[in-house]
């Protein structure tokens, strides 16, 4: 199994989002009927740098495009904060900006597979 780069931590806030794993219908009376849709509900993570070397910048980039093909294959990532290993596969890429002389800021949305 793939690993995600060893780079810097990414910055603070870390956002979690659970994913809504319910259907609802609603009827002409005003009632409401809502059902599972899922047997589970997985976590979206957004990680984001705000001072992101060059060089890991290079790594990170490398990591998306040659290796994990953005989406297409999944890989181990370490949460920041609880140490535990999820695997997940990247959903979205924001843009990466170049802030100061060496220096990207920019985020990844990741979510369990």
């Amino acid at each position: 199994m793939i690993s995600f780069p060893n780079i810097s931590q990414p910055s603070y806030p870390l956002k979690e989002t659970p994913e809504d794993n319910s259907i609802r219908s609603q009827f002409e009376d005003g009632s409401l009927q809502s059902r599972r849709k899922f047997t589970r509900s997985r976590m979206k993570y957004q990680v984001s740098w705000n001072s992101l070397p060059k060089e890991e910048y290079d790594v990170l980039m490398n990591f998306v495009c040659n290796e994990v093909y953005w989406s297409a294959v999944s890989f181990m990532w370490t949460h920041p904060q609880t140490g535990k290993q999820i695997e997940v596969r990247i959903t979205n890429v924001e843009t990466f900006q170049l802030n100061t002389v060496d220096y990207y800021s920019g985020g990844l949305e990741l979510t369990e597979v």
